[in-house]
C-alpha cells in the first residue's frame, strides 16, 4: 500500500474519532474508527506503523479535547501527544504480533486484546490517568455496562472493527456490529426509585463560591422538602470548620431545611499551601456526620492530598459514597465504596465555565457509566454542569445544561443490588492486560533470540 494512501486512511479515520463523542455524540460511527487504521497500519513496517498510530493520535484526539487548550494552553500539546502514545503503541504491539499468526480470527482477538490492555493501562494505571475518548465510552450506558463495564464494551467494538480488515472474518464483523449497534440502540429502561427507602435529593448548580449565593439557591427549593442537598466542589474552596459563623449558617441551614448536607470545601493539615484535602463534607443540624477526602486529584492543579480511604457515609438516609468529581473519571472509586456498603451516590464536581461545554458534556458521560456499571443512584451537583440524576441504568432523569445557575431535585432510591461487574466483571481488563504482559515478554524473548541467530558467526567463520 502506497505511503499516501495509508496516510489519507489514518486521517479519514482520526476524522471520524471526535465525532463520536459530546457535543456529536454520533456514536455508530465509532465502528468506522478502526477500520482504515489497521488497515493502514498492519500491512507495513513496525516503525511507520507507529508513526502513523501517533499522527491518528494526534489528530484524533487534539479534535477531541480542543478544550484542553482553554485550562493548559501550549502545554496541552504534550498531553495530546502522550495520550497519542498509546494509539501508536498499539499499531507498533498489533503490527508485530498479528505477523506471527495466518488465523484471522486470532488476529481479530489480539486487536481487541492489546486495545483493551492499553486503554485501561492509560485510563487507571498509568500516572496521568485519562480515561476520556474511549470506544466504550462512546456507547455510553449499555446493557453491557454491569456485566463487564466500559472497558468491555471498548473491547467487543476493537473487535467487530478489525473483523472488516480481513475476507475471512467479515461475516463475523457484521455479526459483531449488530451486536454493537443493538446495544447502542436498545438501552436499559427508566429506573423509578421505590416508595420504601427512597429519599429526596436536591442539588446546587453554582460557581460562585460563595456560602451566601449557596444558601439562596438552597431555600428556593423549601417547600419540595429534601433530606439530602449537595452542593458542588469548591462551593467553599477554604476549610469552613475554622470559620465558626459559616460553620453555624451550614448547620442552622440544615435545620430550618431538616436535611443533610454535602459541601464541597477543604481540610487544612498544615501551613504550606498544598497541606490540605479536597473534602466532601456531609453534616447536618447536629454538626459534622463524615467527611470524605478526593482519592484522585486531579493533574497539575493544587487539587489536595489524595484521600487512602473509600469509606461511605452511614447517616438515617442509609449509607451513600461521596465521590468527588475525577473519582468518577475511573471505575475503582466508586466500585470500591459500594463493596464498603453505598447504597447511593453524592457526588460534588467541578467544571469550570472557561472550560467549555464540550468539556462538561464529555465528563458528564463518565458519571453515567459508573452509575451502570455499579447498579446505584447518582446525584452531581457540578459548579457549572452539567448538574445531574442518574438511575442504576445510567438513564439521566433530570440534568441542568452546561454555564447555568440553579437548583435540581429529584427523588432517588437506595439500593444493595450487586451487579456481575462489581462481583468479577470489574477483572476483564486486568485479564486483557495480562494476556498482553505475556505477549510481550514472549515477542522480546523471540526477537532476542532472533537477533542472538544473525550475529552467530558460521561454522566456516569460527574456523577460519
Amino acid at each position: 500500500m502506497k505511503h499516501s494512501v495509508q496516510l489519507t486512511l489514518v486521517v479519514l479515520s482520526a476524522a471520524v474519532l471526535p465525532l463520536c463523542f459530546p457535543p456529536f455524540g454520533w456514536w455508530p460511527l465509532v465502528l468506522l474508527v478502526f477500520p482504515p487504521l489497521l488497515l493502514a497500519t498492519t500491512n507495513t513496517t513496525p516503525r511507520r506503523a507507529f508513526y502513523l498510530g501517533m499522527i491518528h493520535g494526534i489528530i484524533g484526539y487534539g479534535a477531541a479535547l480542543y478544550w484542553l487548550f482553554n485550562i493548559f494552553a501550549a502545554a496541552a500539546i504534550v498531553l495530546i501527544v502522550i495520550i497519542a502514545a498509546f494509539t501508536a503503541l498499539f499499531c507498533l504491539l498489533l503490527n508485530y504480533f498479528a505477523k506471527q499468526t495466518n488465523s484471522a480470527t486470532l488476529k481479530l482477538i489480539l486487536a481487541a486484546t492489546l486495545w483493551t490492555a492499553l486503554e485501561f493501562y492509560r485510563s487507571e494505571l498509568f500516572f496521568l490517568r485519562f480515561p476520556w475518548i474511549t470506544p466504550g465510552s462512546a456507547l455510553g450506558p449499555t446493557y453491557l455496562s454491569p456485566i463487564v463495564g466500559v472497558y468491555g464494551t471498548s473491547f467487543l467494538v476493537v473487535a467487530a472493527s478489525a473483523g472488516f480488515v480481513r475476507r475471512r472474518t467479515v461475516p463475523l464483523a457484521v455479526f459483531l456490529s449488530v451486536c454493537v449497534l443493538s446495544l447502542g440502540l436498545t438501552r436499559s429502561g427508566m429506573v423509578e426509585p421505590d416508595k420504601e427507602g427512597s429519599i429526596t435529593v436536591t442539588v446546587v448548580q453554582s460557581e460562585a463560591s460563595l456560602l451566601q449565593s449557596y444558601v439562596a439557591l438552597t431555600k428556593t427549593v423549601r417547600g419540595e422538602s429534601p433530606d439530602l442537598i449537595v452542593w458542588p466542589e469548591y462551593a467553599l474552596p477554604y476549610d469552613v470548620r475554622k470559620n465558626l459563623d459559616d460553620f453555624a449558617t451550614l448547620t442552622n441551614l440544615c435545620a430550618e431545611m431538616d436535611a443533610v448536607l454535602v459541601v464541597g470545601t477543604q481540610t487544612v493539615t498544615g501551613p504550606g499551601d498544598r497541606d490540605w484535602h479536597n473534602t466532601a463534607l456531609i453534616l447536618d443540624k447536629r454538626g459534622v456526620l463524615g467527611e470524605y477526602y478526593k482519592s484522585r486529584p486531579v493533574h497539575f492543579f493544587n487539587d489536595g492530598i489524595p484521600g487512602r480511604s473509600f469509606q461511605p457515609i452511614q447517616t438515617d438516609l442509609g449509607t451513600f459514597g461521596t465521590p468527588i468529581c475525577f473519582d468518577c473519571d475511573y471505575s475503582e472509586v466508586a466500585r470500591k465504596m459500594v463493596e464498603l456498603g453505598a447504597e447511593y451516590f453524592a457526588v460534588p464536581s467541578f467544571d469550570a465555565e472557561s472550560w467549555s461545554a464540550t468539556q462538561h458534556l464529555q465528563h458528564a458521560l463518565l458519571f453515567r457509566l459508573r452509575a451502570a456499571e455499579t447498579g446505584r443512584w447518582f446525584a452531581c451537583a457540578a459548579s457549572s454542569g452539567v448538574s445531574q440524576f442518574i438511575d442504576p441504568h445510567g438513564n439521566v432523569h433530570k440534568s441542568l445544561p452546561p454555564m447555568k445557575t440553579g437548583v435540581l431535585t429529584q427523588r432517588i432510591g437506595r439500593s444493595a443490588h450487586t451487579t456481575f461487574f462489581l462481583c468479577a466483571g470489574w477483572l476483564f481488563p486486568w485479564l486483557t492486560l495480562a494476556c498482553s504482559a505475556i505477549l510481550l515478554v514472549h515477542g522480546t524473548i523471540r526477537i532476542i533470540a532472533l537477533r542472538r541467530r544473525k550475529i552467530q558467526p558460521s561454522s566456516g567463520q569460527r574456523l577460519n
